[in-house]
């Protein structure tokens, strides 16, 4: 045995030994231990838009004038599990784009929507490089980031929390209600967290306030965004509990006046309009065949384009007369659950983000805003949930 080892150990050395002579470096290394396979991106002079691919990690960038996909890239922290980048922002002029990493529960529950809001990891925020979507800065947010928004004067960040295990989990409202969080769009640092409401989701924001759709609350809440006074809550109606909504206002969207919210409610399946001046709804009702979600206005305010659910479809509203105007519905080939309606420079063309199946790459959609027929299709990663248009710098 002895033996053995000691010709084994004369090996080694041979082996130790052979090849060209060896010199120990004590310099640390200073070159690219992998190489960088992050695309760059050329950014075209017209508008862009920036879509945020929840299911397969990624945010993909589109020349919607051009009608062409730029390209992708992974996003998130990760490497292993889904980060789920949710909604996204875009500076043009600084050259950011801002998501949410909404991190999925580990088991997924029932129902379209409701793995989103029950994760019980705290989200995170992503600045990213808008020419590579290469990661410049990040802060921890609570738990399960809804939407994200950039302020009026794009100086803050807005982000909801869509936080459905508080709500079902806890009896006393206060601890029910979830924060909406306002973050410095420079530094990336949270300026304050604002307890709003339960489950916050959808935010229009206007000059110096948030319009936030309250889903467990079956209200809109006007929330004073420089923190000095407490959320207004306007009820939707009656019928609900905090938890467990009877209208379920999921998405908020802001006229180009200022004047008007419409207001999304997925459970009860209509659409209402909220007067910010006098701070109530308006009497009119708009009831949809599917659950409504991300609507756009037209650029003049006249008019509301209303991506529904249930029954896929996009719905033309009047906004004084809150009659539906047009119905363009879809098949399962052109465009499943559509879930954000959005314009861009061109006002005879809306945006149309198709989620998909989930599991599969989707679509997002240019319409005719006057025939509503398919113009342009870009094809996207899995389960698209946002897109933000920014024009030229």
């Amino acid at each position: 045995m002895r033996a053995r080892t000691f010709a084994l150990a004369v090996f080694l050395q041979s082996l130790s030994c052979s090849g060209p002579d060896r010199q120990r470096v004590d310099e640390p290394y200073a070159g690219t231990p992998f190489p960088d396979r992050r695309p760059q991106f050329t950014l075209p002079d017209g508008p862009v838009g920036v879509v945020s691919d929840s299911g397969s990690d990624t945010l993909t960038l589109l020349d919607l004038e051009a009608g062409q996909v730029i390209g992708s890239a992974p996003v998130g922290l990760d490497p292993v599990e889904l980060d789920s980048p949710h909604h996204v922002a875009v500076d043009r002029e600084a050259g950011v784009v801002f998501t949410a990493l909404s991190y999925p529960p580990p088991v997924l529950l029932p129902g379209p929507h409701a793995a989103h809001g029950s994760s019980q990891r705290r989200g995170v925020v992503q600045k990213l490089a808008l020419d590579d979507f290469s990661p410049l800065a990040r802060v921890e947010v609570d738990v399960n980031p809804g939407d994200i928004v950039l302020s009026a004067d794009r100086s803050q960040l807005l982000v909801s929390h869509f936080d459905l295990t508080r709500a079902m989990t806890t009896t006393e409202l206060d601890d029910q209600r979830a924060d909406v969080t306002i973050v410095d769009a420079a530094t990336l640092e949270v300026v304050r967290s604002i307890p709003t409401c339960v489950a916050p989701h959808g935010i229009a924001p206007a000059a110096e306030l948030a319009l936030v759709a309250c889903y467990g609350e079956d209200a809109l809440a006007v929330v004073d965004t420089s923190g000095e006074a407490a959320p207004e809550l306007v009820s939707i109606g009656p019928g609900g509990v905090p938890g467990s909504p009877a209208y379920g206002p999921y998405a908020a969207a802001l006229s180009p006046d200022a004047e008007l919210v419409a207001v999304s409610n997925i459970t009860s399946n209509d659409l209402r309009f909220f007067e910010v001046p006098s701070r109530q709804f308006r009497s009119d009702v708009v009831t949809l065949a599917g659950s409504p979600y991300f609507p756009a206005w037209s650029p003049d305010g006249t008019l509301l384009f209303v991506p529904t659910q249930g029954v896929d479809a996009l719905v033309v509203v009047s906004a004084d007369t809150a009659q539906i105007l047009d119905v363009r519905s879809f098949e399962a080939d052109e465009c499943t659950r559509p879930h954000a309606a959005t314009f861009a420079a061109d006002e005879t063309t809306l945006y149309l983000v198709c989620e998909g199946d989930h599991e599969s790459p989707s679509v997002v959609l240019g319409l005719n805003t006057g025939s509503l027929e398919i113009e342009t299709r870009f094809d996207v990663g899995i389960y698209p949930d946002g897109l933000a248009v920014a024009g030229a710098p």
